[in-house]
Formats: C-alpha cells, sequence, structure tokens
C-alpha cells in the first residue's frame, strides 16, 4: 500500500487544498501520514473556512466539505494528532503532499528541514506534489548543488491574481505582507512557469502541471486533480532508487486542464 506524508501549516493552510486532497487519498485507500513543522496541530486560513458563494473559484467553502461536515468533524481530529516534521522518514513514504495557503509561505517553503526531506524523497524517486503557495518549496531543494525544480514545468497560485486578491481585500491581514512571492521562488529554482496559468487560474482554476516527479496546481480546486494524478503516478511503474542518485524517469510537461 502506497504511503503518503502531507506537511500542513501552523500558521493558515487552505482548508480546501487540504480537505480535498486528503478525501482522494483516503477513499483510495492509501496510508496517510500528516505531519507541521513542531507537530502542533495545523491552523486553517479563516477566510478558507468561510462559507462563501464564490467557493466555485476557490474563494471559501461550500457547504458540502466545511469543517463542521462529517467528514470535516473527522479531518479536523486527525489533524489534532499530527506528528513532528522531524519524526518523517522520507523512506517509508512514496509521495508527499503540501497544502497551500499564505500562512505556509511563513512556516513551510522555507523551511530547511523540510527541504532535506525533500532531497531525500526526490533521491528516492518519490513523488512531489503540491498546490498554490506550497509548490516553491520545492524550489529551495537542491541536489548535487542544483535546484530539483530546474527545468521542470510547475505552478502555483500565481503573483498578478494573487495581487489583485490583496487589493479587493480577499487576503486575511494576518499574512500581510506576503514575506514571498511564491513565482519568484520557482523561477530562481530555474521551475518553468507559464504565462497561460494567470488565464487558466482564472478560468480553469482545476488546472495541474505535471513533470515528474513534480505534480502541481494552481489553487484550491487543483488540489484533488493533483491527489488523483499522484496516484495514478504511483500506480505506473516507476524506478525508485537508494544511492542518493536522481532516478532517470524525468517526464516531459504534461499540462491538465480537468
Amino acid at each position: 500500500m502506497p504511503r503518503i506524508a502531507m506537511v500542513i501549516s501552523t500558521v493558515g493552510y487552505h482548508w480546501e487544498e487540504l480537505f480535498a486532497a486528503y478525501d482522494v487519498f483516503e477513499q483510495a485507500g492509501v496510508g496517510l501520514e500528516l505531519y507541521t513543522v513542531d507537530g502542533s496541530p495545523p491552523k486553517p486560513d479563516p477566510l478558507s473556512v468561510k462559507k462563501s458563494p464564490l467557493f466555485m473559484v476557490g474563494l471559501g467553502v461550500s457547504a458540502a466539505i466545511a469543517p463542521d461536515t462529517d467528514k470535516g468533524i473527522a479531518l479536523r481530529g486527525r489533524l489534532l494528532e499530527v506528528a513532528p516534521l522531524s519524526a518523517l522518514d522520507p523512506s517509508r513514504v512514496d509521495a508527499i503532499y503540501l497544502p497551500g495557503g499564505h500562512g505556509c509561505l511563513f512556516d513551510i517553503n522555507t523551511n530547511a528541514t523540510l527541504h532535506r526531506k525533500i532531497a531525500d524523497l526526490f533521491s528516492r524517486g518519490a513523488i512531489l506534489s503540491g498546490v498554490c503557495h506550497a509548490t516553491s518549496t520545492f524550489s529551495y531543494v537542491t541536489v548535487n548543488g542544483q535546484p530539483i525544480t530546474r527545468g521542470h514545468a510547475l505552478t502555483g497560485f500565481p503573483n498578478p491574481l494573487d495581487q489583485t486578491l490583496i487589493r479587493l481585500g480577499l487576503v486575511h491581514p494576518e499574512f500581510l505582507p506576503l514575506p514571498l512571492i511564491n513565482d519568484d521562488e520557482l523561477r530562481r529554482g530555474g521551475a518553468k512557469l507559464s504565462k497561460r496559468d494567470v488565464l487558466g487560474a482564472t478560468l480553469n482554476p482545476r488546472t495541474t502541471r505535471i513533470s515528474l516527479p513534480f505534480i502541481t496546481g494552481v489553487g484550491p480546486k487543483a488540489a484533488a486533480p493533483v491527489a488523483q494524478a499522484v496516484l495514478e503516478a504511483l500506480n505506473e511503474e516507476r524506478p525508485r532508487v537508494t544511492n542518493g542518485a536522481a532516478p532517470h524517469n524525468k517526464q516531459p510537461e504534461v499540462p491538465r486542464v480537468s
């Protein structure tokens, strides 16, 4: 049975970005390991748990997946039992998933311990996945002196849209000013970003990009498609290595518009 690690922000994760992926993984019956940086329960972005008619574009949450639903209550219970990141053993998991939310810019993306864990996962041929503001975490990770994202197609929540949300007052003030710009960090890591994602995130917020071992999505509505793509990748024959060398299985960019 595949095992997937999820590392969640204690400052402010996006509820749907966690819930939707968790639900896909749970229904598939995979083993899930939940972590935060220090082992304390994660905290949702307050705006991400507010029921809103704008949930279709990822603003707020629908009543069907809210924290007060049966599945939401069950997930909240599991979040009370998260483990500290130091307990994550990369040799035991086949994939990692990072839910976004503006809070992860503060405690997840630049975390050196997480970077070391991801480097080990990369060298073992694990799937590296995430959505929205969490995706630049991978750009900080280096193996043999090179960012592991160099030459790979990744995505995340486009900064032009983020700045629009800030101007409209749709980003919670506790996350402002933003400590880093996700797009900028991805570019510094040599990732290939598409200008189409700005339009894609607006017209189709389920857009994902696959450039193995990376599977990334633009925002909340991409969480379930990303999780499904992770399961599909885990079901394929993929070489796994344990000698510290990255697997020679780089795949071309596969834009997915679900």
